[in-house]
């Protein structure tokens, strides 16, 4: 079978654009709630690193569009050859192609990036997606060849969405990665001043004729949702990134600013410990779902029924895979009574829910979700962690009873589930932070990884989708809608369906 790109998407695009009054230079100063825990994406699973560094300094072979379709990027097209028990995915690469650092791009420096990634030695906690790639193979200076155990569906869409993807230089140094990175992106990395911004300035030898338009970019960590408020409207800031919903209403009609809104593939859930008592009972998680009333929850914490909706998946709408399982946990405290009393809880018990600092959005719905288990028995205590605590202590340790997050969803199914539901440990028992292990959803999993057929694939995600929920793996609670407060200047924005800022095409309006 032969797989190949078509260009038009990105001619018509660049066409497109003729239309706009736009110009280049300038900068654009973008506030973020949190900091990076390191900018080398093949050692770190932050999400505020990936917001950076995705599509902006480090580039994939493949990318996704707002319009969520994927297009060459670092490639310009693709073969999928089937093999028997082996699948090879050829990709052929872009040519003219330099890094940062003035040395030329190759196929050498994908073998680089993924023999990185894939090397145990570098531990990297993205590598577990590519477990089923065997080999990368140069062929030729701009030809590298992916061997695959099976058919290896979800490499294309990992090759562009997944964490660790974007290509480094050969013989690149993964520490000093962390704080400098090198990519071939349309930024390149200038200054990291340490809990207060990181500097990006154009790369003006950019493939992309073009692009990108802006000179500079600074990324300022405001966690305080109050003073970013204040930064925009003082003209500090251009960019408030996932502003919260109060703070939207605040400026929706100030001509100077606007609001860009969107669904993006993010899911609130609360996350249970599934190996800690009582959380190892499935009635017990089965009473929690019961006991949260989502809509009560976007009510408070997105404030306009479209700026949230109610999600009972680990996966949006957005997904052709999804399957609508909202109603599976209705509001019902009643149930929720009646199954801790069955699960041996008749009076409930005491726990505590770890709330992520500076994510108030998070904070907001624990505290949410923790009166309304208290309705249903359960004293919840609250505590409240930084960022980099959590990531140490609730993900990494797993020392936790609950916690409130979200996750970066994929558009790429496998993406969802191999890491918190396909990886186990060689007695089974699961290597992830809500520790849910079940043999029959990883065999599951794995039918999923061996065919290219959508609609096989399909009918498979739908079963994982509906045997997670029955076990109440988790609580979903809501896809929030991403909101965008922004100087009424600023052109060029869109929303992705993955968790970064996308600089490229960001522009000023022209003065007249």
């Amino acid at each position: 079978m032969n797989r190949k790109f078509c260009l038009l998407l990105v001619v018509v695009a660049l066409v497109g654009m003729a239309g706009f009054s736009q110009e280049s230079g300038g900068t654009l100063t973008v506030a973020l709630m949190a900091e990076p825990d390191g900018l080398n994406m093949i050692v770190t699973p932050a999400a505020a690193s990936f917001q950076i560094v995705m599509y902006n300094i480090n580039e994939p072979l493949l990318r996704y569009t707002a319009d969520r379709v994927i297009e060459p990027l670092l490639a310009t097209s693709y073969e999928v050859t089937n093999q028997g028990a082996e699948t090879y995915y050829t990709f052929h690469l872009r040519s003219g192609v330099k890094f940062h650092n003035g040395a030329p791009f190759t196929a050498s420096d994908v073998k680089y990036t993924f023999d990185k990634l894939l090397d145990s030695e570098t531990s990297s906690p993205n590598a577990s997606l590519f477990a089923f790639v065997k080999e990368v193979e140069v062929v030729d200076p701009l030809t590298v060849r992916f061997v695959t155990e099976g058919a290896g569906a979800p490499l294309i869409g990992y090759l562009g969405s997944a964490k660790g993807t974007g290509i480094i230089p050969r013989g690149s140094d993964m520490d000093a990665l962390r704080t400098h990175p090198i990519g071939t992106g349309p930024f390149k990395f200038s200054e990291w001043a340490p809990g207060d911004h990181i500097t990006l300035v154009k790369n003006s030898g950019y493939w992309k004729s073009g692009v990108p338009y802006l000179d500079k970019v600074i990324c300022r960590f405001i966690p305080d949702q109050a003073a970013s408020l204040a930064a925009l409207r003082s003209g500090s800031v251009d960019l408030v990134d996932r502003m919260v919903g109060e703070n939207a209403l605040q400026i929706e009609n100030d001509p100077a600013l606007k609001i860009i809104s969107g669904p993006q593939n993010l899911v609130q859930i609360l996350a249970m410990n599934d190996a800690r008592a009582p959380f190892d009972n499935v009635l017990v998680r089965r009473a929690i779902c019961y006991a949260i009333n989502r809509d009560e929850i976007i009510a408070a914490t997105d404030l306009k029924a479209e700026w949230g909706s109610p999600v009972g998946s680990h996966m949006t709408p957005l997904s052709p895979y999804y399957v609508d399982l909202v109603g599976r946990y209705p509001y019902d405290p009643d149930k929720a009574r009646a199954l801790l009393a069955q699960a041996g809880y008749p009076a409930g018990f005491s726990t505590t829910i770890y709330l992520p600092q500076p994510y108030q959005f998070h904070i907001r719905t624990g505290q949410i979700i923790a009166d309304e288990l208290r309705q249903v028995g359960i004293d919840c205590k609250l505590q409240i962690l930084e960022w980099g605590q959590w990531l140490d202590r609730v993900y990494k340790q797993w020392d936790y009873d609950m916690t409130v997050i979200a996750h970066d969803v994929s558009i790429e199914p496998a993406a969802n589930f191999s890491k918190g539901f396909e990886q186990a440990q060689e007695d089974g028992r699961s290597v992830y932070y809500w520790q849910y292990t079940n043999k029959y959803l990883r065999d599951l999993l794995v039918q999923a990884r061996e065919t290219n057929d959508f609609n096989e694939r399909k009918t498979i995600y739908a079963m994982v989708q509906t045997l997670i929920s029955d076990d109440a793996v988790m609580a979903w609670i809501q896809v929030p809608h991403q909101l965008e407060g922004m100087n009424a200047k600023l052109m060029g924005y869109h929303i992705l369906s993955l968790y970064v800022l996308d600089l490229g095409s960001i522009y000023w309006e022209a003065s007249k």
